[in-house]
């Protein structure tokens, strides 16, 4: 099946057809995507793809600049060795694959590095709110490596010094370093959403 773009409608019967399997998984699939947020479900059964509005991804900021420098900054003070080294082997995987220009792979790699930090810090209620957010936060991140495939690199050089920190069990520089590298991602993403308005007029 190929990909799906925000906003699109999609078939159940279509999508059952095309991946060769019965309805019964897509359905239960689509009902973890509805709850990551990345689909709609209306009362008539029809489901649509998110369209995150402007909104959407100001008010995702504002969750994720508190909530990810905190998990930095208890991963620095709680992180196991073997918690360390996953966090490490993520970081080692991105640096690989950047140099590939494969967004897709550029991304979850991403996705890996952050959510490793997260696990780290041990509070599972920080873990879980993370995760309900992962669904609209894919479409935040995608949307700024497509646009800005560059600041991959910017972005690398960052995630290194994050993890230094944690390596250095030094909890006020990760936070500090976690915070001011989500701010660069909303800004690039507010001068994305910028433009595509310039173009509109």
């Amino acid at each position: 099946m190929g990909g799906v773009i925000p906003g699109e409608r999609l078939i159940e019967e279509k999508i059952s057809e095309e991946l060769q399997v019965s309805r019964s998984p897509i359905r239960e699939a689509i009902r973890m995507l509805e709850k990551d947020g990345l689909l709609l479900v209306n009362s008539s059964g029809g489901v649509t793809v998110v369209e995150p509005s402007i909104e959407d991804f100001q008010h995702l900021y504002e969750c994720r600049v508190e909530m990810e420098p905190l998990a930095a900054f208890y991963a620095a003070q709680r992180r196991s060795n073997e918690e360390l080294e996953i966090i490490r082997t993520f970081l080692l995987q991105m640096g690989k694959i950047t140099e590939t220009n494969n967004l897709k792979k550029v991304h979850d790699a991403n996705v890996n590095f952050h959510e490793a930090i997260v696990v780290a810090s041990a509070n599972q209620f920080l873990v879980s709110m993370v995760s309900h957010l992962r669904g609209v936060n894919s479409f935040y991140r995608k949307s700024i490596l497509e646009e800005f495939p560059l600041h991959m690199v910017h972005a690398m050089h960052e995630h290194q010094q994050i993890f230094q920190a944690i390596v250095d069990q030094d909890a006020e520089e990760a936070k500090r370093l976690m915070k001011a590298h989500i701010e660069s991602d909303y800004i690039l993403f507010m001068e994305l959403c910028a433009k595509a308005e310039g173009t509109k007029e």
